[in-house]
């Protein structure tokens, strides 16, 4: 659907891509993976944005670290014509959801140029 959305021009000041860590579906039944396949989301949502917008991207997946995670999303920009998309903020899990040693939730927010 996101494709379709970009067909039609149809552009947000934000968009928010919160995918499960892993999902099977479609008509061919395939396993999405954002460890494997965050970056083409990125990608396919990135035209939604309005220019100055903001793209909010995060993920629980507790094996997949921080960096890896922004470099994905970096690619995905990049792939979809973004070069100059700014990282704007990282946000922090909330002090109420204490965790040991490397954080599940990350959150990040880009701002297309």
């Amino acid at each position: 659907w996101l494709a379709r959305l970009a067909k039609r021009g149809d552009q947000f000041d934000i968009v928010i891509l919160d995918p499960p860590s892993t999902s099977v579906g479609g008509k061919k039944k395939k396993r999405w993976s954002v460890k494997n396949d965050m970056a083409e989301l990125v990608s396919l949502a990135t035209p939604l944005v309005k220019s100055g917008g903001l793209l909010f991207t995060t993920t629980n997946s507790a094996s997949l670290p921080a960096e890896k995670f922004a470099k994905m999303c970096k690619k995905g920009l990049a792939d979809a014509g973004v070069e100059d998309a700014r990282l704007e903020r990282v946000s922090p899990m909330p002090s109420d959801f204490a965790s040991v040693g490397m954080q599940p939730v990350k959150n990040l927010v880009w701002r297309v140029p």
